[in-house]
């Protein structure tokens, strides 16, 4: 098996390609090093999950510079994960969303196809659901309108993986929900939440404290794509996962979580961003039917070890990195 992770300096990205550098298992990474958010994160993000060295730059936008990888490493495996990220940032720049998330993937799956590569498991993303579905979110649930672009440029990822025509790569997705953990971006609001309190600034929280979360520990995520990875189960093609630990939690239970760990936060409530979807929670029926490892680090655990990660850095990077992200 050798594996090619696309978007590898990103967060989830470079989880999983460290952990594949740990079982010893054959995998390369590439990534454009964009500055959706600071460029010197994703640098030190690589450098101290140690992968630097089987990290490439590449812009999967560029077909011809993708192919050259692909012959030169030959994968039997794809982990798509590259993309523009951020609901609310697709209001503001749409362009990313359409280059990246829609040129990007169909380059990816286009090449893999070409290469012969066994499977393409790429992110799907729980915006995808929108408003109106009855919850626990199922994968057989009929999608109408996602609320932004980032959510119906997912959405299109799904249709164009389902749609275009097959040779012989297996296309499995995931719909990831609200992952979090060490090297989260600066964007997210756990990350942003834990800068505030180590920083001692005020957080500036634009969703109501009602608001629902089906939270994801970042290790988990990487611990699916490896069963999905070598799993010889050939039902998996063609199929679509929730990845989430099913019990969603209100922002009030997220912070009363950081209080009761010791991490004071000191919040000004902000109108609710309206593209902000109310609840997210998944069904977990169908990824225990196929024995993936359902995510089960609790909230309680993977905030202790976000926050002793951003303890970790120097909090000049951690400012510098959050201001990068507003």
């Amino acid at each position: 098996m050798k594996i090619l992770v696309t978007g590898a300096a990103g967060f989830i990205g470079g989880n999983l390609l460290a952990k594949l550098k740990e079982t010893g298992i054959s995998s390369i990474g590439i990534d454009s090093f964009t500055n959706y958010y600071s460029p010197d994160m994703k640098e030190k993000r690589v450098n101290q999950l140690g992968i630097s060295e089987i990290v490439k730059t590449v812009d999967i936008g560029n077909e011809d510079e993708l192919r050259r990888v692909f012959k030169e490493f030959k994968p039997t495996h794809v982990v798509h994960l590259a993309a523009q990220g951020g609901v609310r940032a697709s209001k503001v720049d749409p362009k990313p969303y359409l280059l990246s998330n829609q040129v990007g993937f169909l380059n990816t799956l286009l090449i893999s196809e070409e290469m012969g590569v066994e499977k393409f498991i790429y992110a799907s993303s729980s915006s995808v659901y929108g408003e109106g579905v009855k919850t626990p979110f199922k994968e057989s649930d009929q999608i109408s309108a996602p609320k932004s672009l980032y959510a119906l440029s997912k959405l299109s990822n799904e249709l164009i993986a389902k749609h275009f025509p097959v040779k012989s790569t297996e296309r499995i997705g995931l719909r990831l929900f609200t992952v979090y953990g060490p090297w989260g971006r600066p964007d997210m609001a756990i990350y942003r939440l834990l800068a505030s309190s180590l920083l001692n600034t005020n957080f500036e929280l634009s969703a109501g404290q009602d608001l629902k979360r089906d939270f994801t520990f970042v290790d988990d995520v990487s611990k699916v794509v490896l069963d999905i990875s070598s799993s010889s189960d050939k039902d998996l093609s063609s199929n679509i996962f929730n990845v989430a630990g099913g019990k969603p939690y209100t922002i009030k239970e997220l912070l009363k979580t950081m209080e009761d760990l010791g991490i004071h936060i000191k919040v000004n409530q902000k109108p609710q961003d309206e593209l902000d979807l109310n609840l997210t929670h998944a069904s977990t029926d169908k990824i225990q039917k196929f024995g993936i490892s359902v995510p089960e680090t609790t909230l309680k655990s993977g905030i202790e070890q976000t926050w002793s990660w951003i303890n970790s850095q120097s909090k000049n990077d951690i400012s510098k990195w959050l201001a990068s992200s507003v």
